[in-house]
């Protein structure tokens, strides 16, 4: 069974004075992740991580994509990828 996301949103928590800001898109291609990330890491150009990951349904079968840039290994796919 597959989720989709129904709208684009923002949460940030702060965890040991650290803050930690995640944002949620609904992209159609793999292009438009890219643009997204692309936009992401502008905004927060002085981030010392800008992780994501992304699954897209394609003709070709799902298209998983992810980056930790720099945390522990595994971080930005989670448990369940």
């Amino acid at each position: 069974m597959f989720k989709t996301i129904k709208e684009d949103t923002s949460s940030e928590l702060v965890e040991k004075k650290s803050k930690f800001i995640g944002n949620l898109f609904y992209v159609e291609s793999i292009e438009e992740a890219e643009n997204y990330i692309k936009q992401i890491n502008k905004k927060y150009f002085d981030s010392r991580h800008n992780c994501y990951a992304y699954s897209i349904y394609t003709e070709n079968g799902i298209q998983n994509s992810f980056s930790d840039d720099g945390e522990p290994s595994g971080t930005a796919r989670g448990t369940n990828a």
